[in-house]
Order: structure tokens, then C-alpha cells, then sequence
């Protein structure tokens, strides 16, 4: 009887509105990252702002961005954020998603930040304060979720300057929180959080363990080698001093972007009306996360690498963009 209640419900809500409802599933990330406090935000926005057009959007945890790029190609779940490689490889079948078929159903709806990659490690165990220390190190370190974005590229990043982690240390599997717990509790040498900075899990470490902390850098022989292996997808950047409490230093290392993913086949009136919502309350992703800060419509377009779905692209010709020829389908 309850059920048969709420679907009446359901359906007199429908009618008064004179549309049919629309679910949207928008794949996030793992706790302590930076993907998970904002997807829920934007979901939370979406919800509201387009309830009078019956759009409902629903955030879930993933392992991150190698997940999301599988769940929009079987469409459980319709809107992504994701690593820029993967949305890439993911799209024109290369790469990361070598040997299985390609996503064309991928579309941008904007750039978000960019993604940091931080390589945590006890900094008793730092010789030489790049990456190089990994090779050799001998104990457990952890290189992000099971199939995870951060694992798919911490995996991308060392090979290219010859570290493999089955030989260099012992490969392990845990997402943010658990391995900054594991850090603290001296289980783990150390761990790969790649995000928006700050990230959260880094920050945890170093409000309680500053001192023996170090973020390895990044040298500049090995960022051009890895901007080679990546066709400079990922680029130099430094982390600035005071990002983490008790870090006095910049810290050198590289980067990707993130964007906004959502299948072709989303309507374009909604997708339109969506990019609209965020963009004119920013204010709501910018509290979730620091690293939401950087959206803006200056850079909406930077870095995105697969084309505009037409209701995004709608909506940037609004505001005076011009779109790309490479962004439009």
C-alpha cells in the first residue's frame, strides 16, 4: 500500500510539473579526496535548481576515475568527474584503455582543477627527495584504490621514468583516508594522492605527523620525461608553501586537468540547464573544496580532451565563449 502511495505520489508530481522525471547518477571518488566532497555539492545544486524541470542528480563513491570512464560507457552513471588521461584514452581507445574498445558516448561539460600528483613518504626514507627514492624502497606504499585513477596513473607516472612498482616496493591498495591512517600508524612507508590541493588525506598527515613527512619532488629530467610519455597531458606545477600546515617549502611536481563528464545522450536542454546551475553558483562547489576555487569561465575550457556536449557548448556561447574546433563534435 505504501508503495502504491508513492508512486501515485510520484506520478500526480510528474503531471503538475508536465515533465517526466529525470534521474542522473554522477560518479565521484573515494573519501578523502577531492572528487567526492564536490560531486556531492554539485549533485546537492542540480537537485535544487532543477526541480521544477523533475531533474534529480545522485552522487556515488567510486574507485575514481578509472571506474567513472566504465560506469558512463554502461551508462550507470550518466555524469563523471574524472582524470583528463581518462577521458582521453577513454574516448579514442588509446592508451590506458589500450586493448578495449573505445567510449565514443564521452562528452566535456567544463574543466574543473587541476589534479596535483603527491608522492607521501617518511621522510626518513628520503635520499634524494624526487621520485627516485621510490626505486628500491622495499616497503609497502600505497598507490591509491584497486583500479582506481590514481593507481592507473601512479603506475603511468613511475614507468615513464623507469620505476616499476612491482620491483622498486611492495604495491598496495587503499583509498585516501585508509592510507593516511595507515601512514600515521607506521604501516605503510607512504602513499600516492593525486587531487585538488589541498588534499584532505595530505592534510590529515601533515596536522599530525609534519615532521615526519616529506611530498617527494618531481625533477625536471623526470617531468619532461613523463610529459613526453603523456603527450603533455601532464605538466610542472609547484605545490606552494603553506598548503599543508607546517610546510615551509614549495614543493615541485605535475599535474593533469579534471573535467566534468557527461554520455552524449543526456539531453541537451538538461545539460545546458546543469552547466548553467554550477556556473552561477560557483560559491557552492567553492565551500565543499578549496581546490573549487579554480572554476571559473575563463578557464572552462582548458584542457578539456573530448568535445563540448551541445547543451555545455550552448550554453558558453551565451557568455561569449568561442568554442575550440577540436571541442565540437
Amino acid at each position: 500500500m505504501k508503495h502504491a502511495f508513492l508512486a501515485t505520489a510520484l506520478l500526480s508530481a510528474s503531471l503538475v510539473t508536465g515533465a517526466q522525471a529525470e534521474n542522473l547518477t554522477l560518479a565521484t571518488g573515494s573519501s578523502g579526496g577531492t572528487y567526492f566532497p564536490v560531486g556531492v555539492a554539485l549533485s546537492t545544486l542540480v537537485s535544487e535548481q532543477l526541480a521544477d524541470k523533475s531533474v534529480r542528480m545522485s552522487p556515488i563513491t567510486t574507485g575514481g576515475s578509472a571506474e567513472n570512464v566504465e560506469l558512463l560507457g554502461s551508462n550507470e552513471a550518466q555524469v563523471a568527474i574524472m582524470f583528463g588521461i581518462y577521458g582521453r584514452d577513454g574516448y579514442r581507445g588509446v592508451g590506458l584503455r589500450q586493448g578495449r574498445p573505445p567510449i565514443p558516448e564521452l562528452r566535456s561539460i567544463t574543466a574543473l582543477w587541476p589534479d596535483y600528483d603527491q608522492f607521501v613518504l617518511r621522510k626518513d626514507l628520503v635520499k634524494t627527495g624526487t621520485l627516485s627514492d621510490l626505486d628500491g624502497l622495499g616497503a609497502a606504499f600505497s598507490v591509491g584504490p584497486r583500479n582506481s585513477g590514481t593507481e592507473g596513473t601512479t603506475r603511468l607516472l613511475l614507468d615513464a621514468v623507469g620505476i616499476d612498482p612491482e620491483t622498486a616496493f611492495k604495491p598496495t591498495n587503499m583509498n585516501y583516508n585508509a592510507a593516511a591512517e595507515a601512514f600515521q600508524n607506521g604501516r605503510i612507508a607512504g602513499l600516492s594522492a593525486a587531487g585538488g590541493i589541498p588534499t584532505p588525506a595530505v592534510s590529515q598527515i601533515y596536522s599530525t605527523s609534519a615532521d615526519e613527512t616529506a611530498i617527494l619532488q618531481v625533477s625536471d629530467e623526470q617531468a619532461a620525461r613523463i610529459a613526453e610519455a603523456t603527450d603533455g597531458l601532464f605538466t610542472p606545477v609547484e605545490i606552494p608553501a603553506g598548503t599543508y600546515p607546517n610546510q615551509s617549502e614549495p614543493i615541485q611536481t605535475v599535474m593533469q586537468p579534471n573535467f566534468l563528464a557527461v554520455r552524449a545522450d543526456v539531453p541537451e536542454e538538461t545539460v545546458y540547464e546543469m552547466t548553467k546551475a554550477m556556473f552561477e553558483h560557483l560559491d557552492v562547489l567553492r565551500a565543499a573544496s578549496s581546490a573549487a576555487k579554480v572554476i571559473s569561465l575563463e578557464t572552462a575550457l582548458k584542457g578539456l580532451p573530448v568535445p563540448l556536449h551541445p547543451g555545455a557548448a550552448r550554453y558558453f556561447r551565451e557568455q561569449g565563449i568561442a568554442i575550440p574546433e577540436n571541442l565540437v563534435n
